[in-house]
């Protein structure tokens, strides 16, 4: 059984395991200059973004309890959510919230087994032109040049639609995804979850919840929140930083692999297969897969649960990195 992960939102840009934190409801005012980080433990600062001495910043969470760090808001930067030392400002009107007590793992029996599958949205887009998040894909947006979350997958693949009625059985197959009960989420879950799953416009997390989640042995917000974090460790990686300075241009399996080695540890990238499909003359990498192994509890991050893995099929050998946009 996979265990609750105590922050709402849980690294969903960071580059780095999946960890506790404590969701926060205040803002943050800057005393000081200081970096805006994307990730503590990287030091990582896309676009070398800044708070600015008595601007005012929304507060998601602090990094713990004893906080050295607090996940803000930062609007006009990519990604928007960054992280700022304690010391370069006050904290006004911050509360805790209080997490759902956490799920325990079975004492014995196998580790529990996982298919995340991740798209890269331009190339879905092309062969999907009427959707609402593809109308309104645009090259600035972030599943421009980060992966997208198509799901995370209880293995074997048949272990889906869990206690379903039927009815909700044929519209989740046969695409009727808007006549499926809503996904309650809450406010920060669901817009990280819009962020990292475009799909979310064409109600995809409803097909997602009642096709997989329902299998996954967690609440929806339990779910959801496990898997906008392993999101999280992927796009704050290399692999991502990969696609992105790749644009246009032809990426191997052989380089996605040894991205995955490089950034999560030698032999990950043997458990991820590569998905291509045509679009006219070109062949465009469409979505990764990538094996997990063990339960997702405070300590574990993607490195070790994708280590655990068997090693997995290639898939396709070479493909394009699609630009957003029909090309």
């Amino acid at each position: 059984m996979i265990r609750t992960i105590l922050s709402l939102l849980l690294l969903a840009v960071m580059g780095a395991g999946v960890r506790a934190e404590v969701p926060l409801d205040g803002t943050f005012m800057a005393q000081r200059t200081c970096p805006a980080l994307q990730s503590i433990n990287r030091q990582t600062n896309p676009g070398d973004i800044t708070v600015s001495p008595g601007a005012t910043y929304r507060v998601i969470a602090a990094n713990k309890a004893q906080a050295t760090h607090y996940w803000i808001v930062v609007p006009g930067a990519q990604p928007d959510r960054r992280w700022v030392a304690v010391e370069c400002g006050s904290l006004n009107g911050g509360t805790a919230s209080m997490p759902a007590p956490p799920r325990q793992p079975p004492a014995s029996g196998p580790k529990p087994r996982y298919t995340m599958a991740v798209s890269w949205q331009p190339a879905f887009c092309e062969a999907h032109t009427r959707t609402p998040e593809c109308r309104s894909q645009t090259p600035g947006r972030f599943d421009a040049t980060h992966f997208s979350l198509h799901g995370l997958w209880p293995e074997p693949f048949e272990n889906a639609f869990c206690d379903v009625p039927a009815d909700q059985v044929r519209d989740s197959e046969d695409g009727s995804w808007e006549d499926l009960p809503p996904v309650a989420l809450s406010a920060r879950l669901r817009s990280a979850l819009d962020q990292v799953m475009p799909g979310t416009r064409s109600q995809l997390e409803r097909h997602e919840w009642t096709k997989h989640g329902t299998c996954y042995g967690a609440t929806q917000e339990q779910y959801f929140t496990d898997a906008v974090a392993l999101m999280g460790a992927l796009n704050g990686s290399g692999v991502a930083n990969l696609f992105a300075a790749n644009i246009g241009r032809q990426l191997s399996q052989r380089q996605i692999r040894s991205a995955f080695d490089a950034a999560f540890g030698s032999g990950t990238g043997q458990r991820v297969s590569m998905d291509c499909e045509r679009d006219g003359d070109r062949f465009l990498i469409s979505e990764l897969t990538i094996s997990l192994v063990g339960p997702v509890t405070q300590d574990a991050d993607l490195a070790s649960l994708t280590a655990a893995a068997r090693p997995a099929d290639g898939g396709c050998s070479i493909g394009t990195v699609d630009p957003a946009g029909l090309q």
